[in-house]
């Protein structure tokens, strides 16, 4: 990592993303949510490194199960350096014109900082600018509440834009008011948060944090223990896909039959050829007839947004008797194309997300795998091309 300035007034920060990191941030609800937590984790390392070595050496985050559930519902982190709290919240918004803070880094007693800094991430150029910062009173006192959904809006005009001040007034000016007072939030009962956590556990509410009074919310959310079990049930609530329901002929559209995206040939060779690439899957058993009574595909876009790089998952299933299910994973080329737009990885992962089998292929070839299991078992297939992964729950 290195730091670069071309105004003294701001710091732009370099981060070097990997492969390993886009990974450990697929525990979440939504792909959307996915990369919201990539990109929070890029700025947390960057800026944390960064004033670590400039000046506060003992500088510190939330462990990193506390930074993804609160990542499942709301973008930002907090820094603390010695008695201060430094809260940012990346956008990849490049205008600058104002600081958006949603309420819950405002308004939850635990959570409220002393400054907010504006923060900027650029995944396609690798930097982090943090360009500007307010007090906790100030962000209460002087800016715009959008009711919509529930932030904070802060003119940039009115920020202090000359980050070489932020250190200065930390040392100097330790007894500032920096902090207002904000409203209490409701008590919760066990039962009520229980109730609370059941309704919005449903991974098809979209927006959680919008979908009850915030006095609610935020008491449910500040609750480190109910922020976890809330955290949890929507990744258990998951949307998936039932291989059940293909055996009985229903199917939704994003799954398409082969022929809607797969050339004739790879239609016709859908499932005659050996597994290619290299594969640990004990699981796997090619010598089984690769055929099954049912096949679907669906095309998994990678980039962001998403581009021409797209790979078709084909998914194959057959009832082997009452209590067993063969299953078929096969990763390829969509229609007309010879090869695969880059290096493919896909991991088998069982309900509690441990690798159960794993195999990879060159950019020429295909991957497949192929397993059994019953009727309830769960299971999820992530797909990785070059940095960006997609994973697909499913459920026989």
């Amino acid at each position: 990592m290195s730091f670069t300035f071309t105004e003294p007034t701001e710091w732009w920060l370099e981060v070097a993303p990997t492969r390993a990191e886009w990974q450990q941030n697929q525990h979440h609800s939504t792909l959307n949510r996915s990369w919201a937590a990539y990109t929070n984790l890029l700025c947390l390392t960057a800026i944390l490194s960064w004033i670590k070595t400039e000046y506060a050496p003992n500088a510190s985050s939330l462990s990193r199960a506390a930074l993804d559930s609160h990542w499942e519902f709301v973008d930002g982190f907090t820094i603390t350096a010695g008695t201060v709290r430094l809260a940012m919240i990346p956008t990849d918004e490049t205008a600058g014109n104002e600081l958006d803070v949603p309420q819950e880094w405002v308004d939850i007693p635990s959570w409220a900082a002393d400054y907010y800094l504006a923060t900027q991430v650029d995944v396609d150029t690798n930097t982090v600018r943090v360009w500007g910062y307010t007090t906790h009173q100030e962000l209460k006192t002087q800016s715009r509440y959008d009711s919509g959904d529930r932030t904070y809006c802060f003119n940039a005009e009115d920020l202090t834009r000359d980050l070489s001040t932020l250190w200065v007034t930390i040392q100097f000016c330790q007894d500032a008011q920096t902090k207002a007072e904000v409203a209490p939030l409701a008590e919760l009962s066990n039962a009520q948060a229980g109730n609370l956590i059941q309704r919005l556990g449903d991974a098809s509410v979209v927006f959680p944090r919008l979908a009850v009074p915030f006095t609610l919310w935020g008491a449910l959310i500040e609750n480190e223990a109910w922020r976890q079990r809330l955290y949890q049930q929507r990744l258990t609530g998951k949307l998936q896909i039932r291989l059940s329901d293909w055996l009985q002929g229903r199917f939704t559209s994003v799954w398409q039959p082969m022929a809607a995206v797969l050339s004739p040939q790879q239609v016709e060779t859908a499932w005659g050829a050996a597994a290619r690439g290299r594969s640990e899957n004990r699981l796997t058993d090619q010598s089984r007839n690769a055929v099954f009574d049912i096949s679907r595909v669906k095309v998994l876009d990678f980039g962001n947004p998403p581009n021409n790089d797209q790979v078709a998952l084909l998914v194959g299933v057959s009832a082997l008797d009452e209590t067993d299910v063969s299953v078929g994973i096969k990763i390829s080329p969509v229609g007309d194309r010879l090869q695969l737009p880059g290096a493919v990885q896909v991991r088998l992962l069982d309900e509690r997300g441990n690798e159960v089998g794993q195999a990879s292929a060159a950019i020429t070839e295909t991957i497949q795998l192929q397993f059994s299991g019953q009727p309830g078992e769960r299971f999820s297939v992530e797909v990785t091309c070059d940095d960006q992964c997609v994973t697909e729950t499913f459920e026989i």
